[in-house]
């Protein structure tokens, strides 16, 4: 066999593809040492399964032993019913736990509402500074994005492409109509 034929039966064993007389041509190519550079690393893995393949297993109670685990002579259970139940408890009492303490720390009922400044014109100059230091920390963290904007500028000049699509889209269909016309004419 040529290299070529060999690259493609390694493909087709790769995909679990091959049969058994395939796979053995494989055996044997890389069995026989002429083996290129690039596979000499499947040579090891196809000499390996080889010797698997040559090894008998000397334990006379072997095959009995598989066969009872397949019939089934030890049921495990396969479904405990009392498990997901202790799980649903506890999921419910973590809950509670977390409303108890949301509650306890925050205690929404008790506290009024107060005014932190007695100045409505103290309060609104603070109001005012805040606000202007969240609008600069905002328009320097969106002035990253200006070149985002060409990008959507240029995508919007691709649009009318979309529409030309569309229109191949349609003339393909006149190829159905050519192909019942020459059905009809050979009629």
């Amino acid at each position: 066999m040529n290299l070529q034929e060999i690259e493609k039966l390694l493909e087709k064993y790769f995909e679990g593809e091959t049969n058994l007389s395939e796979e053995k041509c494989l055996r044997d190519f890389f069995a026989s040492g002429n083996v290129p550079e690039r596979w000499k690393n499947l040579a090891k893995y196809f000499s390996y399964m080889i010797q698997e393949q040559d090894m008998k297993i000397s334990d006379p109670g072997f095959d009995d032993r598989v066969m009872s685990a397949i019939k089934g002579d030890r049921l495990a259970p396969l479904l405990d019913l009392r498990r997901p139940w202790i799980y649903w408890i506890a999921g419910v009492a973590a809950s509670i736990l977390i409303l108890v303490a949301v509650f306890v720390k925050f205690d929404p009922f008790s506290r009024s509402i107060e005014d932190t400044y007695k100045d409505p014109q103290t309060a609104y100059m603070e109001a005012r500074k805040i606000l202007l230091y969240v609008s600069a920390k905002f328009n320097k963290g969106t002035s990253s994005l200006e070149p985002v904007a060409a990008l959507e500028a240029g995508l919007n000049e691709l649009k009318p492409v979309a529409t030309f699509n569309k229109g191949i889209g349609e003339v393909s269909r006149l190829d159905q109509v050519e192909k019942v016309d020459k059905l009809i004419t050979n009629n």
